[in-house]
């Protein structure tokens, strides 16, 4: 970082020295206003003041001022540390004192600007709604969650949220369709009017999914896996009703308080006519080892068998009666999902298009081929998987695998690809999101923009609203990536041309595989200390756990994802929401938090 710049003569008193510490830091300040003078005049007049703040945040950080703030804390005075809401304002406060006759005394600086004067330090109060609509500064946090699917069937899950406390509603463009995505809003809009509780509609668009591809499907296998306790002894056969093909399957029986139930295996070739129970059938299951199945019941529903062995079952296996004839095959099962298993030291070919090669893994967005360059990492499944990039192609890029689980690692079809190290110049709004505005500037109170990384998608997407007549539209800006953290003063100034509400999601499970774990404290406080200076609401994502809640209800909003118990789970941070006190009023730039509903 830059130094603070130096006098040659510094005053030989210690209060001077200060004075003029202080002075020359205002000075800085100021000085990056006139030398950001262009993106000033750009900001929306709403915006401006927001936008001054910033940079005098941004003048401030760019020195290391340690010893003048511990130089502060010593006299009883403001250190400007978590003053980055009024940071201008707060440094001619402590100068004010500083220069007061006497110094044992506190004095209100005197004469008071106008808001949006030239001279304010203060960014002017907005009449314009916030990003959380009118009254943003809440008393208490608000709930937002991520919908399922299932709400648009479910009638009661809606009420059930709204009453539990949800605020605002989260759909998820990466997931579902417009007919489902109607049906939520729908949902929504009756149960906000029936409740008489008010609660918005948010709407994430998905952006450039970078993904593997579909990898070749593989056979499909049934499963016959007998019930043992803790040491491994047999406490329940597995039992397997024995379909012939094409016949359709009765009603799957109710387990009973034994576990009773079976699993359905169709069967071809059969001959099941006079086995009775107690007769059994040998044969050899996929790993090829032997396997016995013993009849338990013959009747109208079928041959239903049980196995004291795990048994796995694919096309073609056969079964005989014990000294005797051929009794069935196992017909065509349901393919599944394609996998490789990848081992520490696998070399592996990143593909453009779809390959039945063992070392072959199709990618969703091939063209993200030209921004790697080998030696860096490439990270499958949100870094559970780790490569280093040994070649690269316009068709494809080597990789050697470096992390996995040390009896190898399945990677499947449609798991996410994570590169850190590289400089991607894919554009955030992909057609599919553009398709996707369309629904969303008819539906939805705010928007989500996601794998922003340049003020190029800024201005696409301000492009994009403006041709739907939507330049009103409140737009959070997902940060998810080393760019996007290192652009982000450029990405707020860019949002702020336009008087549309604004906000910042600090992904931080995509930031911690994409910077590390070990970097994510100091990059999201980076982001909040930001946010806090530009006056614009951060939305904090996290896994849920009950001390994360607690900390988070001192922010404006918890967010929840989906889950089983998403219901009891808004209870509970609503709960909790109504018992931690809230230490200090929070500015316009407050935090917002997302939790996950737990699944258990």
């Amino acid at each position: 970082m830059t130094p603070t710049p130096q006098p040659s003569h510094r005053p030989k008193d210690p209060e001077q020295r200060l004075r003029v510490a202080l002075e020359e830091l205002e000075h800085a300040m100021l000085n990056q206003e006139r030398l950001q003078r262009e993106r000033l005049d750009a900001a929306h007049p709403r915006y401006r003041g927001q936008a001054r703040n910033l940079l005098h945040l941004l003048a401030f950080q760019s020195g290391d001022h340690g010893e003048l703030q511990r130089a502060l804390r010593r006299r009883g005075l403001s250190s400007l540390e978590g003053c980055e809401a009024h940071l201008l304002a707060t440094l001619r406060a402590v100068l004010h004192q500083l220069r007061a006759p006497g110094r044992g005394r506190c004095e209100e600086p005197g004469g008071e600007l106008e808001p949006g004067a030239p001279d304010n330090p203060d960014p002017p109060e907005s009449a314009e709604p916030g990003l959380l609509g009118p009254g943003d500064g809440l008393a208490t946090p608000a709930i937002m969650v991520t919908l399922p699917a299932s709400a648009a069937a479910d009638a009661g899950l809606i009420p059930e949220l709204l009453t539990a406390g949800m605020a605002i509603a989260r759909i998820n463009a990466a997931h579902d369709d417009p007919p489902v995505w109607s049906q939520l809003v729908e949902r929504v809009r009756e149960a906000s009017r029936r409740s008489g509780r008010r609660c918005l509609v948010g709407f994430d668009l998905a952006g450039p999914r970078l993904r593997t591809g579909v990898l070749p499907p593989l056979p499909g296998v049934v499963q016959g896996r007998p019930q043992r306790d803790r040491l491994g002894r047999l406490v329940r056969p597995f039992r397997m009703l024995l379909l012939p093909e094409g016949t359709p399957p009765p009603p799957r029986p109710t387990p009973g308080p034994a576990g009773e139930g079976w699993t359905l295996l169709p069967v071809r070739e059969a001959r099941l006519e006079g086995l009775t129970p107690g007769d059994r059938l040998l044969g050899r299951d996929a790993s090829g080892r032997l396997r016995e199945l013993t009849v338990v019941e013959s009747g109208s529903q079928g041959l239903v068998v049980a196995g004291r062995q795990r048994c796995r079952f694919t096309e073609g296996l056969g079964f005989r009666q014990e000294g005797g004839e051929a009794r069935f095959v196992v017909a065509a099962l349901p393919e599944e999902p394609g996998e490789r298993m990848v081992r520490l030291g696998d070399r592996l070919r990143l593909t453009a298009t779809a390959s039945d090669a063992a070392d072959a893994i199709p990618c969703t967005l091939p063209s993200v081929f030209a921004d790697l360059r080998p030696g860096e990492r490439l990270l499958f499944d949100d870094g559970r998987i780790g490569s280093a990039i040994e070649t690269v192609s316009p068709q494809e890029v080597g990789l050697r695998i470096t992390a996995a689980r040390p009896r190898g690692s399945r990677l499947r079809s449609d798991q996410g690809i994570n590169i850190p190290d590289s400089t991607v110049r894919l554009p955030a709004l992909t057609e599919k999101d553009r398709a996707d505005l369309t629904f969303a500037v008819q539906h939805a109170d705010l928007i989500s923009y996601s794998f922003v990384r340049s003020v190029a998608d800024i201005e696409a997407l301000q492009a994009a609203l403006r041709s739907l007549g939507r330049e009103d539209l409140a737009v959070v800006l997902k940060i998810e990536n080393r760019q996007a953290v290192d652009h982000l003063p450029e990405l707020l100034l860019a949002a702020m041309r336009w008087p549309a509400p604004l906000g910042v999601m600090i992904a931080r499970g995509d930031l911690a595989i994409e910077c590390g774990w070990e970097e994510l404290a100091s990059i999201q406080e980076r982001i909040l200390r930001l946010c806090a200076a530009a006056h614009v609401p951060c939305i904090w994502a996290t896994p849920a756990e009950i001390t994360d809640a607690a900390m988070g209800a001192r922010a404006e909003v918890l967010m929840l994802n989906k889950g089983p118990n998403i219901t009891a789970t808004v209870r509970t941070l609503q709960a909790i929401i109504d018992r931690v006190p809230r230490p200090f009023e929070r500015p316009a730039g407050a935090a917002v938090s997302q939790h996950s509903a737990p699944t258990a």
